[in-house]
């Protein structure tokens, strides 16, 4: 009777476990356990409809989500929890040297990490003080203090400096967030 049961946490796990051992590279934002467990869902949702098992897939779902929560929760908890089921980044570039040894760890090129950069704008490596794949999979970086861009707050101290002011601009205008404040009040 709790077959059904027994399948859906063996499924879990083993599709965890995978995605863990595929690394992070493979992941766009979720977690592994997130991501087997939104694939596992799809999957047992198209086989309810093909096989007509509503009520086994509807309690493999409620297990599926239970266990991601308890794991959420365990990796809140305890520290080496939350190393083995989310991960840690992985430094890849320091002081604009691209660490080929933790890149070989997680199985990627030097041309997979170059798209990684050119994609952020980055052009030069020497740009680059630090650099890790998060455990998202997506680049984290600090640029060197001469490639950082300027921040308005920079530009207006640079320019009282000079006694000059900032030009004025409309701050209402294209506030994003001027409708949220507005109904916070």
């Amino acid at each position: 009777m709790f077959q059904f049961a027994y399948e859906a946490v063996t499924i879990i796990l083993s599709g965890f476990i995978l995605l863990r051992i595929a690394g992070k590279k493979v992941m766009a934002e979720m977690t592994p356990l997130e991501m087997v467990t939104v694939l596992a869902i799809g999957t047992l949702i198209g086989h309810a409809v093909s096989e007509n098992a509503l009520w086994k897939t509807l309690v493999c779902i409620v297990i599926f989500v239970l266990i991601l929560f308890l794991f959420q929760y365990l990796a809140m908890k305890y520290h080496w929890i939350e190393r083995l089921v989310i991960g840690r980044p992985m430094l890849v570039i320091r002081d604009g040297q691209i660490l080929k040894e933790n890149l070989h760890k997680m199985r990627m090129t030097m041309e997979q990490m170059e798209l990684r950069l050119r994609r952020k704008g980055i052009a030069r490596l020497s740009d680059v003080r630090t650099a890790v794949i998060e455990v998202d999979g997506r680049l984290g970086y600090e640029l060197v203090d001469s490639a950082m861009p300027l921040t308005r707050g920079e530009a207006e101290q640079l320019l009282a400096q000079l006694n000059m002011k900032m030009p004025s601009s409309d701050g209402n205008k294209h506030q994003l967030f001027s409708e949220i404040r507005q109904t916070r009040k």
